[in-house]
This record gives C-alpha cells, structure tokens and sequence, in this order.
C-alpha cells in the first residue's frame, strides 16, 4: 500500500532528505518505474538511480550530498532498510480464517483464533497451532506438532510427529520437518545396512523461514 517516505525512514531508521512524498511500489533500478523506491549500495549506482523514474531511493551515507530532484532515504544498510520497507508497502497475502470443508482435523486438536486452515489438510491428534496462523491445502501435520502464533505454513508440507515451531515461522510449500536423518548403521561383515533408532525431535524457534527438508537430531 502507499506509504510517505517518512513513515518509512521512522520504521527503518533511515534519514529522509527531500520532500516527504508517498512510495506506492518496489522495484530495482532498471525496472522503477513513477512511484516506485529503488536502493542502492554503492555510489557507483547512484546516477543510474537518479536518472530512473522511481520516486525516491534508499542509499547509503555517500549520497547524502548528492543534488538531486529526488528524495532520499539514507540508512548505513540501504539493502536491509529496503527489505524493511517492502514488508509495509507490499501488501499481505490475506488469507480467509476458517477450516476448509475437505480437511481433516482431529478432535483432540488446539486450534487458537483466527486460524487458517486450508482444503485437504490433515491436522492429526493433539496437534496445537497458535492464533493468527495459515496452514496451507494439503498439508499433513502429524500427531503431537504444535505450532506458535503468525506463523505461514504453504500448502504440501508435511510436519512429523513431535515438530516444534515457534512463532512467526515461515514454511515454504512441499518442505519436510522432523523426518529421519540417515538412519542407518552398516554391518562391516556383511555390508548391510540395518535401521538405527531415530530418537531425536526437530524444534525450530522463533522468526525463522524454512524450505525444502528439515530433518530431527
């Protein structure tokens, strides 16, 4: 959504030089476009900034004497300050609360307020999800998992028995939490493998993202 610079420069602690106008968008600099915020790093992209459309730009200490038209953001971490910014000026992908008509969640589940739960999904025994969570279509979360508040589970991901997740922790769509390590010891003599016991639990804290395949130890 539209946000003034200085909103901006007071939430990611930059420094506002210029007019405080209204950032509608993101873009990088070859693509900006009016209305856009742009960043750069190093002075020597600082003149392909100025030239481009976009509305305003975040950079570091070494554009604060530049003459330019343009209004300025600096912050000692212009790439950091960007991502900052992006988090309020995209919108969030909303998401209606609720449980699907096609999932599956078991009785003996904990689910706090305005819980999304997505079609097909498996919520098993004793599952606990915190308020204000999404979990996406198709996932499967085993029985035992508990999972903290705001957190966005993508669709297809499977989350085994006895997985922890904090709060505010991001999951990446088909990814796997909790399963087995290599879970095998190899007999010298013969050469076969047999099945070591896999004891271990996965916890993963607070504000962390995860893709792909996350394994317990």
């Amino acid at each position: 959504m539209p946000r003034l610079l200085s909103e901006l420069a007071a939430h990611t602690g930059s420094r506002l030089i210029g007019q405080d106008e209204t950032v509608s968008s993101i873009a990088s600099v070859e693509s900006a476009k009016a209305g856009d915020l742009v960043f750069v790093e190093h002075n020597q992209r600082l003149d392909d900034a100025l030239r481009s459309p976009a509305a305003a730009i975040i950079a570091g200490e070494f554009a604060a004497g530049t003459s330019s038209g343009k209004p300025l953001l600096i912050s000692p971490q212009p790439r950091l300050a960007f991502a900052k910014a992006a988090a309020l000026i995209l919108p969030a992908n909303a998401v209606a609360t609720g449980v699907h008509p096609t999932a599956a969640v078991d009785k003996s589940s904990n689910i706090a307020q305005n819980v999304s739960i997505g079609e097909l999904t498996v919520v098993g025994k004793d599952v606990v999800i915190g308020d204000n969570s999404s979990i996406g279509a198709g996932c499967v979360l085993s029985a035992g998992v508990q999972i903290g508040s705001n957190c966005n589970i993508y669709p297809n991901v499977t989350i085994y028995s006895g997985t922890t997740l904090g709060n505010r922790v991001i999951v990446h769509a088909g990814a796997v939490l909790g399963s087995d390590g290599f879970g095998y010891v190899r007999d010298e003599k013969s050469g076969r493998y047999f099945p070591f016991p896999q004891i271990g639990r996965l916890e993963i804290e607070d504000d962390v993202e995860a893709g792909a395949r996350a394994v317990a130890h």
